[in-house]
């Protein structure tokens, strides 16, 4: 296929989706005030993975005083249960892609045509500041699914070299072995490999932080913990005359509940809710910033049997996940029971009074 007919189809495209998103989204764009997004994507947090710990530990989390709380579809476009690659997709672009498909459309999933736009680009695009936070290596599906358009998971060199070549002002994760510091700085990133050179970091400064150790535990020594790299995270982005966009995945929720271990799941949560609190005490003393809160998917098909809750299966269910909402009270209607993961990043965009969400780019 010619050029020519590649951007007349990825121009047809966009016109399409265009349309999609002018009638198919629940919130309308109004007079919010908003500049600022925090999404915060806890991995593999089911219903009743917050339910557990806030049983089993008796705390009082930080997502109990969201004032919106309802939740989320999961699907992938071929499945009914979602991987984290297709479901990081639905959350970052608007659209439904196959399994194992990171930031492309179903039926162009080598991106010979277009690829969709994901927030962090649209950030970009309308002059804002973006950045990527996670627990998990910087090349995972989440954050791959915020930055980069392969048809694999798998692909991590190609998924690096897209967050390499981004308008990214950070991208913070634990160490990958796709990026070296030599090609982090050509690219324009400052490199950053521990909590004191991330603490170190000023106004202005793009950066690339490959950390080491376990990001998700509370405790992480001379590593910055995941509540560290948020608060940090927030202050570099804050700078930016036209606000920001920052997507912050905590991965391990997801890693435990895979492997049933319901202790590590509890701390994993637990220092996820604590970033989610960082970002709520911001957002509350700014008075112009939306905080999202889901997941990508359920993982371990937890259930409340006889008294206790058990695990039902070491992989992802189609089980709705929550979704709490901060800033902009009707993101979520009163009739709606949940809603699509597709239209959580539409609603996003409406909110800050933008359009033009989700659109193709051509190739």
């Amino acid at each position: 296929m010619s050029d020519f007919f590649r951007k007349i189809g990825g121009f047809f495209m966009a016109i399409i989706m265009f349309f999609m998103n002018l009638f198919g989204i629940g919130v309308k764009p109004g007079d919010s005030g908003l500049r600022n997004v925090i999404f915060l994507i806890g991995d593999g947090m089911g219903v009743m993975s917050v339910e557990k710990v806030r049983a089993e530990t008796g705390t009082a989390l930080a997502l109990d005083s969201f004032p919106v709380r309802s939740l989320s579809q999961t699907a992938s476009a071929n499945s009914s249960v979602t991987d984290s690659a297709a479901g990081a997709t639905a959350l970052a672009c608007g659209i439904r892609t196959n399994n194992g498909c990171v930031g492309v459309y179903p039926d162009d999933v080598n991106a010979e045509k277009s690829y969709p736009m994901n927030l962090c680009e649209f950030a970009k695009s309308k002059g804002m500041m973006a950045g990527i936070v996670t627990t998990d290596s910087t090349r995972g599906a989440t954050p791959g699914g915020f930055s980069a358009h392969t048809s694999s998971r798998n692909n991590t060199s190609e998924i690096t070299q897209y967050q390499l070549e981004s308008d990214l002002d950070l991208v913070w994760g634990v160490k990958t072995s796709t990026c070296s510091q030599s090609q982090a700085e050509s690219a324009g990133f400052e490199y950053v490999t521990d909590y004191e050179s991330m603490a170190a970091l000023g106004e202005g400064t793009r950066s690339f932080g490959q950390f080491t150790g376990e990001l998700w535990k509370s405790d992480c020594g001379n590593m910055p913990t995941l509540t560290q790299m948020t608060k940090k995270a927030i202050d570099l982005l804050d700078d930016g005359k036209n606000g920001f966009f920052l997507m912050v995945e905590g991965a391990h929720i997801d890693k435990h509940n895979h492997s049933n271990n319901g202790e590590g799941m509890k701390e994993a949560l637990l220092s996820f809710d604590s970033a989610v609190a960082a970002a709520l005490d911001y957002a509350k003393r700014d008075g112009h910033t939306l905080v999202v809160v889901t997941a990508d998917h359920e993982t371990g098909g937890i259930t409340f049997e006889n008294g206790v809750y058990v695990y039902t299966t070491t992989g992802h269910t189609g089980a709705d996940v929550p979704l709490y909402v901060y800033g902009f009270d009707t993101f979520v209607s009163q009739e709606e029971q949940s809603v699509l993961n597709t239209d959580i990043p539409k609603r996003i965009v409406a909110a800050l009074e933008q359009e033009g969400f989700p659109c193709a780019v051509a190739k």
